[in-house]
């Protein structure tokens, strides 16, 4: 672990932070180093949330939003096949209508949503560093690329007119590879595959839960404080912010909201209501003995990752919209285990699985920056599935918030009131 000195010009500025994910945790690293003191509150350990577990892909390729019209039309094929990447659970369509109509509403905004993700991607990696070099973390980060791979020539052959072009133009490296030159990379694939795309940048760690105790380790031997308690209630006053928890009500100068899903609840007490959504993924934890896996590898028609861990394969995967608390889905981990036997053959064995919830937004695109009306408030949000890839350029963009210093990048598009009429939170 590297310590290094930290600014001490607002020592005595107490900020809180709701929220121990990867999002979070960046945020309070940040905040530390700008000098001031910090808390952070969460119900569950460092990092056991959802950041527990993706794919460990830092996804600087993953410039092009979701939200698409070629998106929306596939929408109703998808869910009726039981093979892919997406389910909707009855009980959760009430919850989906207002984001729906605001997923509808952004595809007319597409070019703008994708220059905005492009803009805070470009800035991801460099704010990675810092944060790496920081905590002692590097070890935890290998940087061999990653594959995305296609099942059918005709795919290869409408992504480098389409979505891979598309990403070229957008400022990523990629490479296309015949199936051969898949198999010398990968040997221990299974030969499901035509070829596909090679991203020779991309970064991936080997455990996303090992790299939130780094930066929690480190976060608290430099003076930071975490509480474990559920935040139950937030009073924003003249003089500060007071958070009630189940066990104790701490008082704070400012407040960063980068809780997650439950991000939701906590603003609709502060009179905001965001569309925003538990978008569930999953996945399989598969003993790696025997098979030989060198980076993550994406299979795109399926949209899941495999990934090699500490000691194991990962697969995950797959956007089940689902109310965070609801039993997991056993007809989507049998996909996924189907999908892992087409990827690796049959001989495996499916150590554990898992399901959490990612916060996603209509418009793929996070919630960063100050809450309308509340400037002691600052948002960090909404990530879906780019929360580990854009934690750390988030929290130097919360930092560069509450300090009042111009933000490094243009935050208008991540605004929240991008989905709403009001102009202010009283």
């Amino acid at each position: 672990m590297t310590s290094v000195a930290h600014d001490t010009t607002h020592e005595k500025t107490h900020v809180g932070i709701i929220g121990a994910g990867i999002v979070g945790l960046s945020c309070a690293l940040w905040l530390l180093q700008a000098g001031y003191r910090v808390t952070v509150i969460d119900r569950g350990q460092p990092g056991e949330g959802t950041s527990f577990g993706n794919a460990g892909v830092l996804a600087g390729f993953a410039r092009l939003p979701f939200t698409r019209f070629s998106m929306l039309s596939k929408i109703p094929r998808l869910l009726m096949d039981r093979d892919s990447p997406l389910s909707v659970a009855g009980h959760y369509v009430p919850d989906l209508m207002p984001y729906g109509w605001h997923y509808f509403r952004s595809c007319f905004n597409y070019k703008t949503m994708r220059s905005a993700l492009t803009e805070l991607q470009a800035s991801a990696f460099d704010a990675d560093q810092v944060l790496l070099n920081l905590t002692g973390g590097k070890h935890l980060v290998q940087s061999k690329g990653s594959l995305g791979l296609y099942a059918d020539a005709g795919s290869i052959a409408q992504a480098k007119t389409g979505e891979m072009r598309e990403r070229q133009q957008q400022g990523v490296n990629l490479e296309f590879l015949d199936a051969l030159q898949v198999h010398d990379l990968e040997p221990g694939l299974a030969p499901f595959y035509a070829g596909g795309v090679y991203y020779p940048d991309t970064r991936f760690t080997v455990s996303p839960i090992e790299l939130s105790r780094c930066y929690a380790r480190y976060f608290e031997a430099q003076g930071g404080r975490i509480i474990r308690d559920k935040v139950n209630f937030i009073d924003v006053k003249d003089h500060g912010v007071a958070v009630q928890s189940s066990l104790q009500c701490e008082q704070f100068d400012q407040l960063v909201i980068a809780a997650g899903v439950a991000s939701k609840p906590l603003l609709a007490q502060l009179g905001l209501s965001i569309p925003l959504v538990s978008e569930r993924g999953y996945h399989l934890m598969i003993d790696a003995e025997g098979k030989q896996l060198s980076r993550p590898i994406a299979w795109l028609d399926k949209s899941v990752f495999i990934s090699p861990m500490e000691g194991s394969i990962r697969m995950a995967g797959t956007a089940e919209f689902a109310d965070e608390n609801a039993m997991p889905n056993r007809g989507r981990v049998e996909c996924m285990k189907r999908h892992a036997h087409t990827m690796l053959g049959d001989d495996l064995n499916i150590e554990s699985t898992w399901v959490g919830s990612r916060p996603s937004t209509p418009d793929s695109l996070p919630v960063i920056g100050p809450l309308p009306g509340q400037p002691r408030i600052t948002l960090a949000f909404g990530h879906g599935h780019l929360g580990l890839t854009l934690s750390a350029v988030t929290g130097k963009l919360v930092a560069e918030t509450i300090q009042g210093t111009k933000p490094s990048v243009d935050l208008e598009a991540f605004s929240p009131l991008r989905f709403s009429q009001q102009r202010s939170v009283a």
